[in-house]
């Protein structure tokens, strides 16, 4: 479980970082071709940036969500790592209501997905509800991996006392 929770972390930064640089391209070119007499740039470059900054931070989540970095209260944290048993329970608690979110961000998406057919979108062939399908990929995928992190959380052997 630890090599899928690692190739989810580095798979998902990947994409990530590949749809950041895609979007600085995007962002780049038509700044270059604005200054081109008779071109002008792109009509929807900044719908396509819109897009992939948001499916880039969704995707990213799922490497939050696979190396447990989300952000957490210190006051919990504290109480909890004086006890190894409250810790793991707690960690066990955490990633079963973040499982559970993620359930239902999938589903939520898949629902504004197949209902939103109006096509508003200036970028080429695109309808709305394909633009909102990022939702059910990325809800699925953090579900996957907040589940993921929840098997390796049960699995883990406590080690002189204290997990490291």
């Amino acid at each position: 479980m630890k090599k899928l929770q690692n190739a989810l972390d580095k798979g998902s930064t990947l994409i990530a970082a590949v749809m950041c640089a895609a979007m600085m391209v995007i962002l780049f070119a038509n700044v270059v071709l604005r200054l081109i007499p008779n071109i002008g740039g792109f009509k929807w470059y900044m719908e396509s940036s819109q897009y992939l900054n948001v499916w880039s931070m969704l995707i990213v989540g799922i490497c939050i969500t696979a190396k447990g970095t989300h952000l957490h209260v210190e006051l919990v944290d504290a109480v909890a790592g004086k006890n190894p048993t409250l810790k793991k329970l707690h960690k066990v608690i955490t990633s079963a209501f973040i499982f559970l979110f993620y359930v239902m961000v999938t589903y939520s998406g898949y629902q504004l997905s197949t209902r939103a057919k109006q096509a508003v979108s200036t970028m080429p062939q695109f309808k709305m509800g394909q633009v909102y399908v990022i939702f059910v990929i990325a809800g699925a995928l953090c579900a996957l991996s907040a589940l993921v992190d929840l098997i390796v959380t049960l699995t883990e052997k406590e080690e002189g006392g204290a997990k490291k």
